[in-house]
């Protein structure tokens, strides 16, 4: 029968290979600490996160998407030594409050155990230590803990013991110049759930978060090509779904019960001139395996999908293709951008994570091109455009694409 904890409570949990999933209704983060005396890690490989998905003795593992993350502990494999396995999320928004729902369940094979739910409103921080598996008399047990960081995972891991790397510098500015015509918070710093431990020992070396943000004062960042592996890239765009404000008049009444709902899009340039739109109006999702080698991966018409909207693309077939401009527009919901908190990563296999913030969206202007890759001369280079334009025409013109556009709904 499964148990429901609230905060502080704790329960026996079997000494055996456990599951832990966590969903959030938004983007986030998830990470696990494996702790010794004093409640702290040894060494690098004791932080398991989007970086490092793996520790050294296979105890601990992570799967994630966008919105969840399911851990694999085996508490068997655990060294005697180890005191503590803690587990946390980290919000892709300002606030973890954000993420409007957020729960984790523990189940052996497949059958849950425990279930615990946060109240997610209740908390200002970009950080939270949800919960803990510890010793005690020689049992296993797990506490539900729900108390925050408001730094988020820098200041979460540095308080685990983790010496985390100071930031690679920003990659310098260039100009974002539209491309000729085709020939065809809070303050930082931790809240803790208890007073620091001490004497601790320090990690072997620094771990990088690895996590590159593109704005608007470094926009760019090339990657070269030596070091890129083929397999999925992976766009996605996430928001805050809850309707912040509603228009007066009709327009609010008919907007009652609706989330907001931005489309996913792209323009594909291929090397051999051809060129094309994916989007779901007029339901041209492309393909994988054919030209263009880009994909919408569904759409979601309700805005309700916690892990957003994704764009696939063919890694192997990346010499095929010259560029990609991924855009989105406003389909309901939302008056402006800045109610969106719209944030677009780009997972390339063998990259770290980048990343993206709608920020600028001031107008109300509904369509937005947000990024461009650029594959050129043997490198591939991701860019923020962030440029916000009234509809497809006036972004048809602005970047030179050459289409002729009529009225389309979905």
């Amino acid at each position: 029968m499964t148990q429901t904890l609230v905060p502080g409570q704790n329960c026996p949990v079997p000494a055996s290979l456990l599951s832990v999933s966590i969903r959030a209704g938004a983007a986030a983060d998830f990470s696990a600490f494996r702790l010794f005396a004093g409640g702290k890690t040894r060494r690098d490989e004791d932080f398991v996160f989007y970086g490092q998905k793996r520790n050294d003795d296979s105890s601990i593992s992570l799967s994630h998407d966008a919105c969840s993350g399911v851990f694999s502990v085996d508490l068997t494999r655990l060294a005697p030594d180890v005191e503590k396995v803690a587990l946390a999320v980290t919000s892709d928004f300002p606030t973890v409050a954000r993420l409007s729902s957020l729960t984790l369940e523990v189940a052996q094979g497949a059958e849950c155990l425990l279930r615990c739910s946060v109240e997610v409103a209740r908390h200002d921080e970009a950080a939270l230590i949800l919960g803990e598996f510890y010793r005690r008399n020689g049992q296993w047990k797990f506490r539900f803990v729900a108390q925050g960081f408001r730094g988020g995972l820098k200041p979460l891991a540095e308080f685990y013991g983790v010496d985390v790397a100071d930031d690679a510098p920003p990659p310098a500015p260039s100009p974002v110049p539209p491309r000729p015509a085709p020939s065809g918070p809070a303050q930082s710093g931790p809240v803790p759930p208890r007073p620091a431990p001490s004497g601790a020992s320090a990690p072997s070396r620094a771990v990088n978060l690895g996590k590159i943000v593109l704005t608007k004062a470094s926009p760019r960042i090339d990657l070269t090509k030596h070091n890129l592996a083929g397999g999925l890239y992976r766009v996605n765009l996430n928001w805050n779904r809850a309707f912040t404000s509603r228009p007066s008049g009709l327009a609010g009444l008919f907007n009652l019960n609706r989330g907001i709902d931005l489309d996913l899009a792209a323009y594909v340039r291929l090397k051999n001139g051809e060129h094309t739109i994916v989007q779901a109006l007029g339901e041209q999702f492309g393909s994988l395996d054919q030209p263009p080698f880009v994909k919408l991966m569904g759409d979601d018409r309700t805005g309700s999908q916690a892990e957003g909207e994704w764009i696939h693309i063919n890694g192997d077939r990346i010499d095929d293709l010259a560029e990609v401009i991924i855009f989105t527009f406003i389909y309901a919901g939302a008056p402006n951008w800045n109610a969106t908190d719209a944030v677009v990563r780009v997972d390339i296999p063998g990259q770290a994570k980048i990343e993206t913030r709608l920020s600028d969206g001031n107008e109300p202007l509904p369509m937005c091109a947000i990024a461009r890759i650029i594959n050129s001369g043997g490198k591939l280079s991701i860019e923020r455009l962030e440029r916000y334009f009234h509809g497809h025409e006036e972004m048809d013109r602005f970047f030179g694409w050459g289409f002729r556009w009529r009225a389309g709904w979905k």
